[in-house]
């Protein structure tokens, strides 16, 4: 955590010298300055949260000076120490938008607290406007209310074991690999709320989604006019997250230049917004996730090498729903769950037919393709069970396939409503299943079958009926 940074302007000595002494016992980074050009001069180059203000300096006075720091510095606090004669005009400063007044001489204790309460402003404002922020960049989506992980299958279980060990140690990095769609986002914030940081910002950005020329004042922010399109003070990601988490998604696609920024930032957790002298110092961990082999982009000098052992720091992979299948059957509730609520439906499950397709599907969007066709399917579906493979796939001709393949037998017409368990132990074709041969889909069944029954032949057969 930072230090709150207090400049005390007073021409008197000793005065100046008193409030500093107070402050620096309390733990407070304190600068002093003796005119207003001094002032403006120590502000050039360092953040201040305070400043405590007489009103009469040699070279101006307050007023002047909190106008000028209300354009130039709009989330600095100003707190004026006055004179008793100065009372009025004090007050009359207060309606200028300075914070508070302190009377000459200071008391410790009213000065201690007047800081404080200043400080808790401070706060107050930076969560507000980092909520502004976060609503307008839409961070909220479907996902925030499903964040369970789902897994079954060996490979999954053990990337969950490996980030409940993550999650509970004080990680600086992290670096998620997985195809696009995998589900890379959603284990990010499973690590978060999982670890101490649970109740801190979790602040995201896509690095792929923003121009190469924004995504800087994007992360770290910018001054009031830095640049021509800004026409405000903008707080970056980096001082949104925190105390927290920030998740940068596809970090292959940052721009190579900004990718030393970057590794600086995170080494030295302090940053300068764009247009400014002055560092902020945070404590931020960092998670980064890729859906691009991250060394071949080395070796393609596209991504800096020493960037790359800095995330790396904590590998995680997660591997693609293909080579997951124990995982489909698990998914499918679930997101079957979500959905009949969302819609004010009563989706109980699926067929078998249609568990067969789902299973059977190599399923290259991973499980964000898998979540839009179980929409699509209870949306769809004119009853409780989804039980046509051509709603889930309505342009693959293997639905089709799949469909005549497996017959519409007594057993399977009085099986109980629900997820329909026909195991498989991979993906049942390589390919995303374009229009195939009515021989070829059987085959595949059959297989499904024959593995669900160990290889026992009257029993597969009792199974496909």
């Amino acid at each position: 955590m930072n230090k709150p940074a207090i400049l005390i302007v007073e021409d008197n000595l000793l005065v100046s010298t008193a409030v500093q002494d107070i402050l620096k016992e309390e733990g407070y980074d304190t600068a002093a300055a003796e005119s207003g050009k001094a002032a403006n001069e120590i502000l050039s180059k360092k953040s201040f949260n305070i400043v405590i203000l007489d009103m009469m300096l040699p070279d101006t006075n307050g007023r002047e000076l909190l106008t000028a720091w209300q354009k130039s510095f709009p989330e600095m606090l100003v707190i004026f120490m006055t004179a008793h004669g100065d009372i009025p005009t004090a007050v009359d400063c207060l309606r200028l938008g300075a914070f508070d007044f302190l009377t000459k001489p200071v008391e410790k204790p009213l000065l201690l607290k007047t800081i404080q309460n200043g400080l808790k402003h401070l706060n107050m404002a930076k969560e507000v406007t980092v909520l502004k922020q976060l609503t307008k960049r839409g961070s909220s989506s479907d996902y925030s209310q499903m964040e369970d992980v789902i897994a079954g299958s060996p490979v999954m279980l053990k990337t969950l074991d490996m980030i409940k060990l993550v999650a509970k140690s004080d990680f600086s990095c992290v670096l998620i690999k997985g195809e696009s769609g995998t589900g890379k986002g959603l284990l990010a914030r499973t690590i978060h709320k999982m670890g101490n940081r649970a109740d801190k910002p979790f602040v995201e950005v896509n690095c792929s989604a923003i121009p190469a020329t924004l995504i800087e004042s994007e992360l770290f922010g910018h001054k009031k006019g830095a640049f021509t399109d800004a026409k405000e003070e903008k707080i970056g990601l980096f001082e949104m997250a925190d105390t927290g988490t920030l998740f940068l998604d596809e970090i292959g696609d940052m721009d190579f230049n900004l990718q030393a920024k970057l590794l600086k930032v995170i080494e030295e957790q302090k940053f300068r917004r764009i247009g400014s002298t002055g560092d902020i110092s945070v404590n931020v961990a960092i998670i980064a996730a890729t859906n691009q082999n991250v060394e071949k982009l080395v070796e393609q000098s596209k991504f800096r090498l020493d960037l790359f052992y800095r995330l790396n720091v904590i590998p995680v992979e997660i591997p693609p729903l293909r080579d997951r299948t124990e995982d489909i059957e698990a998914l499918a509730e679930h997101f079957v769950k979500f959905f009949s609520r969302k819609f004010g439906k009563n989706i109980q499950g699926f067929s078998p037919v249609s568990v067969s397709a789902l299973k059977a599907y190599s399923w290259p969007g991973n499980v964000r393709e898998f979540r839009n066709v179980v929409e699509r399917g209870c949306i769809l579906s004119p009853g409780n069970i989804i039980d046509n493979p051509e709603i889930l796939f309505p342009s693959s001709g293997f639905s089709k396939a799949v469909t005549a393949a497996v017959s519409s037998s007594p057993s399977q017409s009085e099986a109980q409503p629900g997820i329909v368990h026909v195991q498989t132990t991979g993906s049942l074709d390589e390919n995303t299943f374009p229009a195939m041969p009515l021989a070829k889909a059987e085959e595949l069944v059959i297989k499904a079958a024959m593995r669900e029954a160990k290889n026992n032949k009257n029993k597969a057969a009792s199974i496909l009926g």
